[in-house]
């Protein structure tokens, strides 16, 4: 998420108020009187341009501080916000722009504007679900989902749109991962878990996270055979090879997909089982496919929950 351009200037020009009349200068020798606001319009500019990580920023910006305490303070407390806000700790970002907000600063405005918006996410991230019963537990997980998709249509189109849609994203996978974990007091349970995983690769498609997703739905494949060949004495007569094998190549799919992905963290730590290099599977028609051809959409992540 980048800087408003009106925030960025608005920085500039609280920094340059503070600094004089830096542009008449001609000589390019450094008068150490300026010294603190070029080092902090460096960092400012970093922000701005991605170019270094937040916390690399946030850390730089808690030391500009401990260098300059009285420097520039709703400068430094703003630019400690945008990082803040990046990084998801927005109880932290409310309380740096809270106190631009209360201030005499050029930049008040764009702060207060931030806190109303930042108050609605911390509101929701903070939100606790507090119920002993899977079932109302699941219900009140949902009403989450909900709210995070009305705080999206209000914030499309807004620097803010994207870190809804990564706070929604990780309720969505709390919830399929949550539905993994208790799949056997859910009616239907294995089956919602994977339709679950299966909507979140396809409405997540380009995300960071899409790696993470595909090996948690390859764990819960992985799960399931192995939970299926406990149960059933893979030697008896009873033991269903196709419904062994519709769990078990629907895991190796999925980890290979990884694998397979160039320059992937992630596919360090996969040892998919080997198959022949002269056998081609067919895709599977279940919700563990690992090649979904659905294409990317909104997804709803409504259903009735039933506990067995």
């Amino acid at each position: 998420m980048r800087f408003s351009t009106t925030a960025y200037w608005a920085i500039a020009a609280a920094l340059f108020s503070g600094a004089g009349c830096v542009g008449s200068r001609t000589a390019p020798k450094l008068d150490a009187r300026y010294e603190p606001f070029e080092n902090l319009l460096e960092v400012v500019s970093d922000i701005q341009r991605h170019a270094n990580d937040n916390k690399a920023s946030l850390v730089r910006l808690i030391n500009f501080e401990k260098i300059y305490p009285r420097r520039m303070p709703d400068a430094v407390a703003y630019s400690k916000g945008i990082c803040m806000e990046r990084l998801g700790d927005y109880e932290g970002a409310l309380k740096a722009f809270g106190s631009v907000a209360e201030s005499a600063s050029p930049l008040r405005e764009e702060a207060d504007r931030r806190v109303k918006i930042l108050r609605k996410f911390n509101d929701l991230v903070g939100y606790q679900i507090q119920k002993a019963n899977i079932g109302d537990y699941l219900t009140e997980m949902e009403f989450k989902l909900a709210e995070w998709g009305k705080l999206i249509d209000e914030v499309t189109g807004t620097p803010y749109e994207w870190l809804a849609r990564e706070e929604e994203e990780r309720a969505e996978a709390h919830l399929a991962e949550f539905a993994a974990q208790n799949y056997l007091v859910i009616k239907d349970g294995a089956e919602s878990a994977l339709n679950l995983y299966r909507q979140l690769t396809i409405k997540h498609t380009r995300s960071k996270n899409i790696n993470i997703h595909y090996l948690n739905w390859a764990d819960f494949c992985a799960l399931l055979a192995k939970r299926y060949a406990q149960g059933i004495d893979p030697r008896s007569l009873s033991f269903g090879r196709d419904t062994f094998n519709k769990s078990a190549d629907a895991a190796i799919r999925l980890y290979s997909l990884v694998a397979q992905k160039d320059g992937a963290p992630a596919r360090q730590i996969l040892r998919p089982p080997p198959t022949s290099s002269n056998t081609r599977r067919a895709p599977l028609r279940s919700p563990t496919c690992a090649t979904p051809t659905i294409s990317r959409g909104n997804t709803s992540f409504s259903r009735g929950w039933m506990i067995s």
